[in-house]
């Protein structure tokens, strides 16, 4: 995976990302948006020749996006952990 900033500003934070597993970033936009202060919060796959997708946040004044980004990531690792031990509980080696 290979991320590339596009355009950062003090509320706005514009990615583009290569070799994208599509889903991990429809999760992660839904994270997002469960936080206060998030405006606007999307992706769409780039129409150039590289399989990439742009994935924009837009925030309040005050709100800084790329922490935004980090504290949902750490949201989607604990919940991802939790899955895996309740799925090896359920069916031990």
């Amino acid at each position: 995976m290979e991320i590339k900033v596009l355009e950062k500003r003090d509320t706005y934070l514009r990615l583009r990302i290569l070799d994208d597993p599509h889903t991990l970033y429809n999760v992660l936009r839904e994270k997002i948006l469960e936080r206060d202060g998030v405006l606007l919060c999307g992706y769409a796959r780039d129409q150039t020749f590289e399989e990439s997708i742009i994935f924009q946040i837009e925030t309040a004044e005050g709100v800084n996006p790329i922490e935004v980004i980090l504290d949902a990531a750490r949201d989607l690792k604990a919940m991802s952990e939790e899955f895996r031990a309740a799925f090896e509980n359920a069916y031990p080696e």
